[in-house]
């Protein structure tokens, strides 16, 4: 289980793990991996095409090896688990992958399943905890952190400590509390080897597709120790609040402003005070047509929308993923107008 904040960089995290393990390069902290073994990704907050396909190729992936799974009577519907878990035991035995990503966890439940009863999740995981013995491979699963602030990093995630109960490993990223442009990797729990060290990295992102991980070495802070810290920070203002989310949001690259609203409604943000904090960061809008659909784009000063289309221009060809991206994002938000 990876636990952390919205726009810290846990799915760009969990590509670059992918992208090193396509090409058998040897894992963040220099111990050597299995040698070039498959990896299945699923992400229900990212497009495929214009986000994880490009930013795999900027770290240097093998996609031969990387498989971004889909039901097959639907692929523009999510994976339910457990209900079709055997879709993915079939995805395993074709891929021999040795690594499935599940970016978030809880967009992959069954709606049946009730994330706060820790019965209904281990009865919902218990079935990857087989698949992952049968197939002798890893599941990564991410969660966003409670809204609770500082305390054990043990009950942090969203939902039952059911979660992180049948993990084997767990890990939380965090800000590191000295230099808040490095991020902090830090082990949460280990079942199965002694206690690992923390590892820090910045994200390197000149625009949407092409951000990167650069990894810094060992961090003396520990999953705790980084809470701790952010449960004591001084209290904050509604606009440094929000300068933080948009800054946190748009440092992997630019964001729709429909992704930047609905994560801003779950903070608790209004429109006037991300207004200001757009403001300060100096965000700029670029309006990209997409057939019929207009994508307004909010990017930081040093970023760049590489892949944008001039007004009007209807791109050829790609029918078959405009559909669902006009679904995943409708007209107009109140962002769209600053």
């Amino acid at each position: 289980m990876l636990d952390g904040d919205p726009g810290l960089g846990k799915s760009l995290l969990a590509l670059d793990l992918c992208a090193r393990l396509s090409t058998g390069r040897p894992f963040p902290d220099g111990s050597p991996g299995p040698g070039p073994s498959a990896a299945i990704i699923l992400n229900a907050e990212d497009s495929e095409q214009d986000t994880t396909l490009p930013r795999l190729q900027a770290l240097g992936a093998d996609l031969k090896r990387l498989f971004v799974l889909h039901p097959e009577d639907d692929p523009g519907q999510l994976l339910r688990l457990p209900g079709q878990t055997a879709l993915l035991d079939d995805a395993l035995k074709r891929t021999e992958a040795r690594l499935v990503v599940l970016d978030p966890i809880m967009a992959f439940l069954d709606a049946t399943v009730c994330s706060n009863s820790d019965q209904g999740v281990r009865r919902a995981l218990l079935p990857l905890l087989a698949l992952a013995e049968k197939h002798s491979c890893a599941m990564l699963m991410h969660r966003h952190l409670n809204k609770q602030g500082g305390g054990r990093s043990l009950y942090r995630g969203n939902g039952s400590i059911g979660f992180l109960g049948v993990c084997r490993f767990g890990w939380l990223l965090a800000r590191d509390p000295l230099q808040p442009e490095q991020r902090v990797l830090a082990q949460v729990k280990n079942n199965l080897s002694g206690p690992q060290a923390s590892l820090s990295f910045v994200v390197e992102a000149p625009d949407a597709t092409s951000a990167q991980i650069r990894w810094l070495g060992p961090s003396p802070f520990s999953a705790d120790e980084l809470l701790a810290a952010e449960g004591n920070a001084p209290a904050k203002t509604a606009c440094d609040q929000a300068h933080d989310f948009l800054a946190d949001f748009l440092a992997d690259g630019p964001r729709t402003s429909r992704e930047i609203w609905v994560a801003a409604q779950e903070e608790g943000l209004s429109e006037r005070t991300l207004y200001r904090a757009r403001k300060q960061l100096q965000v700029r809008i670029k309006r990209v047509q997409l057939g019929t659909t207009r994508l307004h784009y909010w990017l930081l000063p040093h970023q760049q929308l590489s892949t944008m289309q001039p007004a009007g221009t209807v791109v050829p060809d790609l029918e078959q993923w405009l559909a669902p991206l006009r679904e995943r994002y409708p007209p107009s938000t109140p962002l769209d107008d600053l």
